[in-house]
């Protein structure tokens, strides 16, 4: 019944997915497609309030998928953290995440098929929830970007996982894209549009690039 009410709380999310979704990605690893992602970014958060919100949705493979994943995040103009939520539909069922800031804490609450959890976590303005599979959450990451680079930690609440690094802006293209540099436990370069949405994310050591599809 637990997992079924944060479902049903979860559903005007889902619904706004579906209809505002405006970019695609194609995800590939050595060369050879392993998924794609949809996402919207949008200015204003739940209720009026002020900020953005990044509706996501991830599907490996595009076609019969074996893993879906569904992310919202919502931040407050100052980029702080103000919501997030994931859930993520596999073989085992559905699994949803949910995160929201407090201070310098981060609380996170686990929520699956007979079974809930929560953990509280260090938390702040230097602190990014990202995930393995949702690339367009790196936005965030591009926001808190520095010129002389910007000291972050990424936490990825699938899997627990920390990351240091540090998120170097390049500078601006003539089109008004921008890129970022990332080195320390995170490592590659990502590039936002004018608009600030992700265009494209490449990790070397992992032979991995996402990039806008063409169609």
């Amino acid at each position: 019944m637990r997992i079924a009410a944060v479902l049903l709380w979860l559903l005007p999310a889902a619904q706004a997915s579906a209809q505002d979704l405006e970019t695609k990605l194609v995800v590939t690893q050595e060369g050879r497609e392993t998924g794609r992602e949809e996402f919207t970014l949008r200015q204003g958060r739940g209720r009026g309030a002020p900020g953005s919100t990044l509706i996501a949705v991830a599907r490996y493979p595009a076609t019969n998928p074996l893993l879906k994943l569904a992310a919202t995040l919502e931040r407050t103009s100052e980029f702080a953290l103000a919501k997030f939520q994931l859930e993520v539909e596999g073989p085992n069922g559905t699994t949803v995440i949910l995160a929201a800031g407090s201070g310098a804490r981060l609380i996170v609450r686990t929520v699956a098929k007979g079974s809930e959890a929560g953990r509280e976590l260090p938390g702040g303005p230097d602190v990014v929830l990202l995930d393995d599979s949702v690339y367009s959450l790196y936005t965030a990451v591009a926001d808190l970007a520095t010129p002389a680079g910007k000291s972050l930690t990424g936490v990825f609440p699938r899997t627990g996982r920390r990351a240091s690094f540090v998120a170097r802006r390049d500078g601006a293209g003539g089109n008004g894209s921008t890129r970022v540099t990332l080195s320390g436990d995170i490592s590659g370069t990502l590039a936002t549009d004018s608009k600030g949405r992700l265009q494209r994310l490449e990790f070397p050591s992992s032979a991995l690039l996402v990039t806008r599809a063409k169609d």
